[in-house]
């Protein structure tokens, strides 16, 4: 077994775990408007960018039609914003506790998210991620602050204290996930300032 083959095996583990994880913690995970957003609804996330990543080291067929198929990231980066802006309705948020078909769907749709998001973010150039991203990062925020500001409760499942928690946790993820993005790209953006100069 060579070392691609055992770096593929080792992705597929960790994201078989925290879909494990999402899956059989779902009753705590679930039980809190905060837990349930910003822990959860990652961690599957997450659980589809390590199986991505996997795939793309162990089955080169599937990410070379991936890659014809998301040729510039457009397609990947804009599913993104789909299912992130409905996955933060909190209707259908409260619709996954009661019906097994919408929890089904939550998890696939943020599974191919991450499955997909990692390649998007290899094949686009810098600007289309800024586009995209800033526009994730402010809806995330804006977001936030609406569960923040509202007197009363968006979702019925949850209390008015869990929601401002939860909108909190909203504001600091998209800092965070804007932050981590200008590190990431810092040196790219360096190497094309000195191209030019």
């Amino acid at each position: 077994m060579n070392a691609a083959t055992r770096g593929a095996g080792r992705l597929a583990l960790a994201s078989a775990a925290l879909l494990a994880a999402a899956l059989l913690l779902r009753a705590p995970l679930e039980s809190s408007m905060a837990l349930h957003m910003v822990l959860q609804l990652p961690m599957i996330a997450v659980g589809g960018a390590l199986a991505g990543l996997a795939a793309e080291r162990h089955a080169a067929r599937l990410a070379g039609a991936l890659a014809r198929w998301d040729a510039h990231g457009l397609a990947g980066l804009a599913w993104l914003l789909l299912a992130s802006a409905y996955w933060m309705v909190p209707r259908a948020l409260e619709q996954s506790l009661t019906m097994p078909l919408s929890e089904a769907g939550k998890f696939a749709s943020l599974f191919l998210l991450g499955f997909l998001l990692p390649g998007a973010l290899a094949r686009a150039a810098v600007v289309i991620q800024l586009f995209f991203l800033g526009n994730f990062c402010a809806m995330m925020a804006i977001a936030g602050m609406l569960y923040q500001d509202m007197a009363q409760r968006l979702c019925n499942a949850y209390s008015l204290d869990d929601q401002v928690v939860t909108g909190v946790g909203l504001v600091v993820a998209s800092i965070g996930i804007a932050a981590a993005w200008c590190v990431w790209q810092l040196p790219a953006i360096a190497n094309q300032a000195r191209e030019r100069a």
